[in-house]
């Protein structure tokens, strides 16, 4: 039967017999990584079908959805065009004078940064919060102001916007010392830097770059594989039914942080053991059949 966090965690700390507070977080952060290494093992698959974006003319990058994992496809469908991906690299070293020209759109990139935009010109940054009992909290900006690279911190007064005393013109990291009861927003001028939900702690996003940049409103479609996220509040539950599963590697490590090598070994064994037997469960699928699906080349990534 499935847990949920506070139970996954409070069933690791009664074993090791050390239930403070520093030991829970431990635990957590342990719980955490067996999910995800769970998950990875299994290829775990939950797909989003219907997400589609509007592009808009002149405008190249877009962001994804926080829970974007990886694409299924991406189809242009306005003009019924499947899409081409390339990596950020060769598209730099192929396309070296065209690279923001305006045009059909024929490819794109998935690539990760770590905020929205960019300020349009250097500029000094208001940051607010949704929820007026933030003022404790501070958030860091890490930057380059005057072609120097610099760090500000600045500590949050609730709905009330505070500025940062240097102007940025590239954000290189934004991050929060500690959860925030509301979302904190970043801005320079009308342009939005960054968001960051109340459980999350550091900036980071997906983003889609188009190319060539789009000449016109595209609708374009883009299923993609949901990535799961971190348990954080003690509610929160694995999506698939692997709490016990999840415990025995959580044990392992926590025994192991405690010294106490033997019995981790056989919880890490157990873990093994476990893991191997819901992999072929899950595998075992008798009216399934694998096929071998090639793909032409696309001779129209070459334009």
């Amino acid at each position: 039967m499935n847990k949920n966090f506070a139970t996954l965690k409070n069933n690791v700390a009664q074993e090791i017999q050390d239930t403070s507070s520093s030991m829970l977080s431990l635990i957590g952060t342990y719980i955490n990584n067996r999910y995800f290494q769970i998950l990875r093992a299994i290829n775990w698959q939950n797909i989003r079908t219907d997400y589609q974006l509007t592009t808009t003319a002149g405008t190249q990058d877009y962001v994804l959805p926080d829970d974007f994992g990886k694409e299924i496809y991406v189809h242009d469908s306005t003009n019924n065009r499947e899409l081409s991906r390339v990596e950020l690299q060769d598209l730099v070293r192929n396309y070296p004078s065209g690279l923001t020209s305006t045009g059909t759109v024929y490819r794109y990139v998935i690539y990760d940064d770590t905020v929205q935009n960019q300020p349009a010109s250097a500029s000094t940054l208001s940051i607010v919060s949704s929820s007026a009992s933030d003022t404790s909290q501070t958030v860091l900006v890490r930057g380059i102001s005057s072609n120097v690279e610099i760090t500000e911190e600045v500590t949050l007064s609730g709905t009330t916007s505070v500025t940062t005393s240097n102007s940025f013109s590239r954000v290189k990291a934004i991050s929060k010392s500690a959860n925030t009861a509301g979302k904190v927003t970043i801005t320079a001028g009308s342009t939005t830097i960054a968001v960051l939900a109340p459980k999350v702690l550091e900036s980071r996003y997906k983003k889609i770059k188009f190319h060539y940049v789009p000449n016109q409103a595209l609708t374009i479609s883009i299923p993609y594989i949901i990535k799961p996220l971190p348990m954080v509040e003690d509610e929160d539950y694995p999506i698939i039914d692997i709490a016990d599963l999840i415990e025995m590697g959580a044990k392992a490590d926590a025994l192991r942080y405690k010294k106490q090598y033997t019995k981790a070994q056989v919880y890490e064994a157990l873990f093994t053991k476990g893991l191997a037997e819901y992999i072929w469960d899950m595998e075992n699928q008798p009216n399934r059949v694998p096929l071998f699906q090639p793909e032409p080349y696309d001779r129209e990534n070459l334009v």
